[in-house]
């Protein structure tokens, strides 16, 4: 999951991303989707959560689910371990409304604070998940 820039007056926008042996092209992989936050992220700690599961990978907010990516095929469906990787960077070239507004480094350092982060599986014969729900 990732959160993109945000204009002033506008929601929030979180986009999920899924990547298949490196890649997603968009067409048959669905690899980033955007979705528009109801809340401001920025006023308190949230929960977001991704299962996913031998059938299919859900992103939710809150127990909401946003996105629901169920597994067609070996070739369109992640086959290696998940992980979670974390960084600030600027995508103000394209995340910006294409690019309409900057970086402004004068504000830096940027920090993202995470409390009770919590990393947790279980194993593909034991996940018993099958939500529905808006993202269907």
């Amino acid at each position: 999951m990732e959160f993109l820039v945000t204009t002033f007056g506008k929601p929030y926008t979180l986009q999920t991303n899924l990547y298949i042996r490196g890649s997603g092209d968009g067409k048959i992989i669905g690899r980033e989707m955007k979705f528009h936050l109801w809340f401001d992220p920025t006023t308190d700690f949230h929960h977001y959560i991704i299962l996913w599961s031998p059938k299919e990978i859900v992103f939710l907010v809150h127990d909401v689910p946003i996105r629901r990516y169920p597994r067609k095929s070996d070739a369109t469906f992640p086959l290696r371990p998940m992980w979670v990787n974390d960084s600030i960077w600027d995508a103000s070239s394209w995340a910006t409304e294409d690019g309409k507004y900057k970086t402004d480094y004068r504000y830096q350092p940027f920090v993202a604070k995470y409390t009770n982060f919590k990393a947790g599986g279980c194993s593909a014969a034991q996940c018993p998940l099958h939500l529905s729900g808006p993202a269907d």
